[in-house]
């Protein structure tokens, strides 16, 4: 078997594990970005050189010497021409899509006569914590109250405030 073929079969491995990862761990980035803003475009030399654009570049370059087979200084061109090219546009494809994906986050930050468990509550200093589902995703907000009210965890109450704070609005029974 051809070095080309091994490196193809071993990039094309990583781009799955690395698409699989960042799927399922999305906060969670291999990349080493050095932030370099190209000609003030927009376009970050960091993003295009990092470890996804290794990845597609190697992909590209050995997908091109596998199909040509064999290794000549035309496949060698051909091959860094497809690497490049492999480079750049998943770097624009995958911009694009998370662009779009900004587009259709909503962010919350007044929160008004919304349904939160409680995960807990301090009777004496009268504050605690509630589970309060945001953009999809249940998160954590401070609750606070005045009064002397008794709380259980896994109640259900509204709140209404803030990402940051909020108070009872009134309880669900």
């Amino acid at each position: 078997m051809a070095w080309y073929v091994i490196v193809l079969i071993v990039s094309g491995g990583l781009f799955v594990i690395t698409s699989i990862g960042s799927l399922f761990f999305g906060g969670m980035d291999m990349d080493l970005d050095t932030d370099l803003d190209v000609g003030g475009s927009g376009f970050l030399l960091g993003d295009v050189i990092s470890f996804k654009g290794l990845i597609h570049f190697t992909i590209g370059f050995s997908l091109s010497l596998t199909l040509m087979d064999g290794f000549t200084l035309v496949s060698a061109t051909v091959g860094v021409v497809t690497g490049i090219v492999f480079v750049l546009v998943l770097y624009y494809l995958y911009k694009t899509l998370f662009e779009k994906l900004q587009q259709n986050m909503k962010y919350t930050t007044e929160i008004n006569n919304m349904e939160a468990e409680v995960y807990f509550w301090n009777e004496k200093m009268k504050i605690g914590e509630v589970f309060i589902t945001l953009e999809g995703r249940p998160v954590t907000v401070t609750l606070k109250c005045n009064e002397d009210v008794h709380f259980e965890k896994g109640q259900k109450i509204r709140v209404s405030g803030t990402r940051n704070s909020v108070y009872p609005a009134e309880f669900i029974v």
